[in-house]
């Protein structure tokens, strides 16, 4: 269920062109992820309450955090940053369907190890997946 939540914002956020994406699962290594801005999504606590059954489906209700890491291009300013992620990523991801998220966190530091700026941010949503029902 985290794996589809993951690639679901990853989908959405590459149908209105922002790119690269990565899951926070992916074994890439930051160095080989790009030298413009690549942004990293992941889960960081995920709880699911009681199943809702139906003939044909399971709708299971969740609340997430989600862990949004955008890196920006090396020597960028803050400013610029903050502006990438206002107009590019932070519309998509409150614009999804079947996710409720608000702002719960952000903050800006220097990465040493990449050497640029990183902007993390924390997503609290709400949503409900749905499970096909076998027959069997």
């Amino acid at each position: 269920m985290l794996k589809d939540i993951i690639d679901g914002i990853i989908e959405k956020l590459a149908e209105n062109d922002v790119s690269p994406v990565y899951s926070a699962f992916d074994g890439r290594s930051l160095e080989r992820k790009g030298q413009s801005f690549f942004t990293i999504v992941g889960i960081s606590s995920f709880e699911a309450a009681t199943p809702i059954y139906s003939p044909y489906t399971v709708y299971i209700p969740f609340k997430a955090e989600i862990e949004l890491m955008v890196a920006a291009p090396e020597k960028y300013s803050m400013t610029a940053l903050y502006e990438y992620y206002d107009s590019n990523i932070e519309p998509v991801v409150f614009d999804m369907s079947g996710l409720t998220c608000r702002l719960s966190k952000m903050s800006v530091k220097f990465d040493s190890n990449i050497q640029r700026l990183v902007l993390s941010v924390k997503l609290a949503a709400s949503g409900i997946t749905r499970v096909e029902r076998s027959n069997i």
